[in-house]
């Protein structure tokens, strides 16, 4: 056993620092709003394919479409792909929306979900923290409910031959086709032409968003230029059809559950008076009425010239939490009819209106439906509160409402990810970043789930997922979205508590899934195996994450209120479920670790590592707040097993582990996000052992935080940069860059539950952040400085610059280059580094330049290490320059029997012995070749002086099936070792 370490314990500083002044932004705003009006102007009359209008030159901020995505502010579809469900989507944290390809109304693209819902897919509309009993096949237990669908606005054509544009016309009816999810503005824009049975064609821009000021509201506007004269029809509809796990109702009842935040995310009135429906941050509640009284079931009202409202009462089964989503339709430019008129209703959580009007050809018409949502959870009146939602956003009109939220979109990116000269990873970066922002917002105290508000995979239901992986990049760059996380663990205590009690337990036990309340028998969902009683380290995994946002706000009122209460719980708990043993050492029995394919092991190093971590944190928060700890958390903190193999050098996973497939990462996390006390020797170990023995076909989020180990372990080499692009390259789907939970069709090839990955996975997109946040970085934060170690691989050696990081009421922005690191102070008080160099204090003009660590360029005879590396075809996961990293864990496999590795040694060098290092699987065969120009191979004949800048391995392996008919595995190379001769002048110099 290797002793319980005591964690260094931080010290406040002598002098707290007060947070900066903020900003004023009474001027930025109605500049924003300004230049962004005109962002979407109306579509032009040209025969050609619809196109919006330019933005105006001179504009401060740019058009929201701006480029062509190679910046990753946008991400596009040129055309429809049946087969393909990852469908683009809007969010504000409160509302999310998918949006289907034909760009509005309900689509369901076929295939099942993952577990344990497992249901057809279909996009889907949620509300946070709308929660409702789930299918007797999962025996009841909680599972998020979806609201009718609100973006269908459907055109048909008039005449003795009309026909229906909708979600459900077939690609090829369509062309000239284009969607487009705007990233730097938070909305969905779909340009087509649509060409009707009798041959009539239409050019339809379709515009959805979930509006990011105003919490109860979303958009869509439609923009349609025929190419034939007559008459045309809209219809706005709330299709009943996106529904799942609710009814209809006809009464808003009282509210349920208590009153959440999660209103405007800037405080003040809003033009059409204060917001209704919910405490809002900032806002004040109110019962939402209106002129006309409360809405009934179907209700249209209307009559004035900011259009006419329909709803749709519900509520969600179980959990009866009351609810309505409303809709207003407003005619716009070019449109001259009467007032929308109601349409047949096709089911009672369905509604419809419609509009008449003549057309000419090639004039343009605008028509915009406003949609307000709210529940009882948000407000005591929620039909009259989603109302008054739509007809606020109504009356302020599509030009105001757009410019307001995408001035508020612009506002969340002033923090940032810039990766120079790297097209893909910017993308990528920022898809990652909008992921966890569209589902995220200030004020909230929902958590999210693994998706998010994207779809009902997980049952969208709260996981460790939240605390561990999603939290820590929000937390550096957006702690007031990270805060919602942590407050729902305060606000779910009630259901801890209960569930401790019930188990014989003191303290705090938190649901392993959990959704409205966090009671453990009707929201978790896992329970064979127990994951439900078993899966301890979530205890340790909220209170790390409590003490988390202590140390990067410093905020000790929220300590004392919300923070103390889960950290003192979560301390009563493992005090009272360790067993002291007798040698005097404590363990925690009959566990499952993160590795979900170990289960009811005794000792397992990382609970038992998060449960001395949890004691010791709530010890010093005692300290902190005044309040006295009891002697026997720091007793128990010191004497709990951690297993570890003294020869091996490598921490064990749980006592007696043999050395079996792990599902994801487990022990690595001792590393980071735990920082456990380890030497440089042991972390290297321990990350390698483990590395090796990941499924590959487990869960996204491993490579990340293998790839934040290497990074702080810092071995001669690049495999930082192996782990990092593993971590992100295999789970891409799409052209909107999601994210996959899984390489393959399945998110754990060992679980017998698992299903379909789910997606868009957002703990896998959590989880690459943090390789920028906290890997590259060296970020950790402590209780008066924050902690910096940066380091670049050779493959981003044109530098990586995140910008808008937050601690302490400060602003920074940290620029990583090839060999020098910048920190500069934005706003707030000079804040104190602490790095490999010693400490140093930043201040407003004043920056700190830091050392970029630079593991490539260590001294080696390798003359392949780090080069460039490329391969005739790959593994999802098992790149090319894996093979040149200088880790032998990782390995480079080609994606057939037969392989090329191809290497580029930068420039021409003597080379002597080439030597292939094999992973598991050696090759029948294999062949190695060198050239000078790329062009012409020879064989090295291992003179000791063959000049070459290119080494080619080919790899043969066995193409018989193995006996189950599968292929057998392939080979690959862990390693090539290029020897440079000794009398190169470069012989003993890193590239």
């Amino acid at each position: 056993m290797h002793p319980s370490a005591q964690h260094p314990v931080d010290r406040p500083p002598q002098q707290a620092a007060g947070p900066a002044a903020p900003r004023s932004r009474k001027l930025v705003a109605p500049l924003l709003a300004t230049a962004l009006i005109a962002v979407l102007a109306p579509v032009s009359a040209s025969a050609a394919a619809p196109t919006p209008a330019p933005e105006p030159d001179g504009s401060a901020q740019g058009p929201c479409l701006k480029g062509d995505g190679d910046d990753g502010w946008t991400a596009t579809a040129t055309k429809i792909d049946p087969k393909d469900s990852h469908h683009a989507y809007v969010g504000n944290g409160y509302l999310g929306q998918r949006v289907p390809p034909n760009g509005t109304g309900y689509a369901a693209p076929g295939g099942a979900t993952g577990w344990p819902l497992k249901t057809p897919e279909y996009d889907g509309s949620f509300v946070s923290g709308l929660y409702a009993k789930g299918p007797k096949d999962l025996k009841g237990r909680q599972a998020i409910a979806a609201i009718p669908t609100w973006t269908t606005l459907d055109v048909a054509t008039g005449g003795a031959h009309p026909d229906t544009f909708s979600s459900a016309t077939a690609p090829g009816r369509i062309s000239h086709y284009r969607q487009t999810l705007s990233l730097r503005c938070g909305f969905v824009r779909t340009s087509l032409t649509w060409t009707a049975a009798d041959g009539r064609a239409t050019d339809l821009v379709y515009d959805v968003l979930a509006d990011r000021t105003d919490a109860h509201t979303g958009a869509v506007r439609l923009r349609m230029t025929p190419r034939w004269s007559g008459s045309a029809t809209v219809t706005d509809g709330l299709d009943g059809r996106g529904a799942r796990r609710m009814t209809e109702s006809s009464e808003g009842g009282p509210a349920t559950g208590g009153k959440e935040a999660g209103g405007k995310e800037t405080g003040g009135k809003e033009a059409g008076g204060p917001a209704t429906g919910g405490k809002e941050a900032g806002g004040k509640e109110t019962g939402g009425k209106e002129a006309g009284g409360p809405a009934t079931s179907g209700k249209e009202t209307g009559g004035t010239d900011t259009g006419r409202t329909m709803d749709v009462g519900f509520r969600t089964d179980g959990t009866k939490t009351e609810g309505a989503v409303a809709s207003t339709l407003r005619t716009g430019p070019g449109v001259r009819a009467e007032q929308p008129g109601p349409a047949a209703r096709q089911d009672k959580l369905s509604n419809r209106q419609r509009v008449s009007f003549p057309v000419r050809s090639g004039r343009s018409y605008e028509l915009t439906k406003y949609v307000g949502v709210d529940t009882a959870l948000t407000s005591r009146s929620p039909r009259a509160a989603a109302d008054a939602a739509s007809r606020r956003a109504a009356e302020r009109g599509w030009d105001a409402l757009f410019a307001r939220h995408s001035a508020a979109w612009q506002r969340l990116w002033r923090s940032d990810i810039e990766v120079k000269g790297r097209r893909d990873l910017q993308a990528w970066v920022r898809s990652a970043q909008y992921g966890l922002l569209a589902n995220t917002r200030a004020g909230n105290r929902n958590s999210i789930g693994p998706t998010g508000l994207t779809s009902d995979n997980y049952a969208g239901e709260v996981f460790w997922d939240a605390e561990t992986w999603m939290y820590p990049g929000l937390l550096a760059a957006h702690p007031a979205l990270a805060k919602s996380i942590v407050d729902y663990r305060y606000k779910t205590r009630a259901g801890a508590a209960a569930n401790a009690r019930k188990l014989g337990y003191d303290g705090l036990f938190y649901s392993w899934t959990s959704g409205s309340k966090g009671d453990l028998w009707s929201e978790c969902h896992s329970w064979d195996p127990p994951h439900c009683k078993t899966q301890n380290h979530l205890m340790g995994d909220i209170s790390l994450a409590t003490w988390q946002y202590y140390l990067a706000t410093k905020d000790t009122t929220w300590l004392r209120s919300r923070g103390w209460p889960v950290l003192k719980g979560i301390a009563e708990f493992w005090a009272s479920r360790a067993t002291r043993n007798s040698d005097g050492s404590y363990s925690v029995k009959n566990v499952a670790g993160p590795d979900e394919y170990s289960n009811g092991v005794n000792d397992a190093v990382f609970t038992n590592a998060g449960a001395a971590t949890a004691l010791r944190h709530a010890g010093r928060v005692a300290e902190i707040l005044g309040e006295k700890a009891p002697a026997s958390w720091k007793t128990i903190a010191d004497k709990l097993r951690i297993p570890y193999d003294s020869k091996k050098k490598v921490f064990e996973q749980y006592a007696g582990y043999k050395g079996t497939t792990i599902k994801q990462a487990d022990t690595v996390l001792l590393m980071y996000p735990l920082e456990w006390p380890m030497s440089q020797t042991q972390a290297a170990r321990t990350l390698d052992f483990y590395a090796g023995h990941t499924d590959p076909d487990g869960p996204a989020m491993t490579d990340s935080v293998h790839a934040i180990d290497a990074a702080g372990i810092g071995e001669a080499g690049c495999s930082t940069y192996t782990y990092l692009e593993r971590s992100i390259k295999p789970f891409v789907r799409g052209p909107f860059d999601q994210f996959s939970e899984a390489r393959g069709e399945k998110a754990g090839a060992e679980d017998p539950h698992a299903g379909k990955p789910a997606q868009d996975f957002l703990t896998g997109k959590g989880g690459f952040l943090q390789t920028f946040t906290h890997g590259l970085t060296g970020l950790r934060l402590r209780e008066d400085r924050v902690r910096l170690d940066p380091m670049l691989p050779p493959q981003l050696s044109e530098g990586v610059t995140l910008r808008g990081l937050h601690w302490q009421g400060r602003t920074y922005d940290l620029a990583i280059g090839a060999h020098q690191t910048t920190v500069r102070l934005t706003a707030g008080a000079p804040m104190r580094i602490e790095s490999p160099e010693g400490e140093k204090i930043v201040s407003r003009g004043a920056p700190a330049v830091l050392k970029t660590r630079r593991p490539d360029l260590a001294a080696t005879s390798n003359a392949a290490r780090c080069t460039s590396a490329t391969a005739t075809s790959e593994e999802p996961g098992l790149y090319a320059g894996a093979a040149v990293d200088g880790n032998s864990t990782t390995a480079w496999v080609p994606n057939a029997a037969t392989g090329t590795l191809t290497v580029d040694l930068g420039r021409t060098t003597r080379v002597g012995q080439i030597t292939p290092h094999w992973n598991k699987t050696r090759p029948k065969s294999y062949n190695v070749q060198v050239s000078q120009d790329g062009k012409h191979w020879s064989g090295t004949g291992y003179s000791g002086r063959t000049p070459a800048r290119y080494v080619r391995v080919t790899v043969t392996g066995d193409r018989t099936p193995a006996t189950d008919g599968k292929p057998k595995p392939h080979p690959g190379i862990s390693e090539l070792t290029v020897e440079r001769v000794k009398d190169d002048p470069t012989a003993e110099r890193g590239k």
